[in-house]
């Protein structure tokens, strides 16, 4: 298959800890995959506190999504895209508005030893929080 297209309902749904914290992951559809991807919903007042252990992208597709770290902070809101890179802390949030996000990794966000460290934080859901 040369190309596949995904859409909100087709990710696997998790809550992040005790937050209003979404991640639709679509890595997890059987098919081999070099890099990982999928979704987020962020509620304000929410933060997810963070150390990637991949190379990450995100594209802000509605809302405004905020990035904060030691050096500073990023917002970026719809059509325009954050870079994240791995190794360092950052706390990921919406910035005053329910955001929507899409993101890639490399490598696959959910295979590195400290995401799968981190796997107790993660609590599936039965249903897409998006609508």
């Amino acid at each position: 298959m040369a190309a596949r297209a995904y859409g909100t309902k087709e990710a696997n749904w998790q809550q992040f800890a005790d937050t209003r914290i979404y991640i639709g992951d679509l890595a997890d559809d059987g098919i081999p995959k070099s890099m990982g991807a999928g979704f987020a919903c962020l509620h304000p007042g929410d933060v997810m506190e963070w150390v990637p252990s991949y190379d990450e992208f995100i594209v802000v597709l509605s809302g405004r999504f905020a990035v904060d770290f030691a050096g500073g902070s990023v917002t970026a809101g719809p059509h325009e895209m954050v870079w994240v890179e791995q190794g360092d802390p950052v706390s990921f949030r919406a910035d005053g508005e329910e955001v929507l996000i899409a993101f890639g990794t490399n490598p696959p966000w959910q295979t590195t030893p400290e995401t799968r460290a981190s796997a107790g934080m993660f609590r599936p859901l039965a249903a897409s929080p998006v609508d």
